[in-house]
């Protein structure tokens, strides 16, 4: 599949009790995703038929879930479990990109967020 199309779900604010720290898992924090899916949208293009796309508010549903099914120690495996469950919902989606930040981290600085962003390709 060539490269057509990508569908953004940005800033997408989620609490969650992930992180490293015992006080991460006890409290909680608010944690904002960032996802680059992309699919070919030529046909949804030209019919306009959400049959031909895939459904926003599913694909949030779906994310969220996978993101609050279970307490992760690393940004790097719930980012990652996000794109294995998109990839698993959506069968046009050819790649997935996660962007995942911690706007209050626990670290002693003045800073706006800290985050990873890792990219899965189908089939790798």
């Amino acid at each position: 599949m060539s490269e057509t199309g990508r569908i953004l779900i940005e800033k997408l604010d989620i609490y969650a009790y992930h992180g490293f720290f015992s006080e991460e898992e006890k409290l909680g924090q608010r944690f904002l995703l960032d996802l680059v899916l992309y699919v070919d949208l030529r046909a949804a293009a030209a019919s306009d038929r959400l049959s031909d796309t895939l459904d926003y508010g599913r694909a949030v549903a779906i994310v969220t879930e996978a993101f609050t099914a279970r307490r992760y120690h690393l940004l790097e495996g719930a980012a990652r479990a996000v794109a294995m469950a998109v990839l698993d919902a959506f069968p046009l989606v050819a790649g997935v990109e996660v962007t995942l930040r911690k706007p209050a981290p626990p670290i002693p600085a003045t800073l706006g967020s800290v985050g990873i962003r890792l990219g899965f390709r189908r089939g790798d």
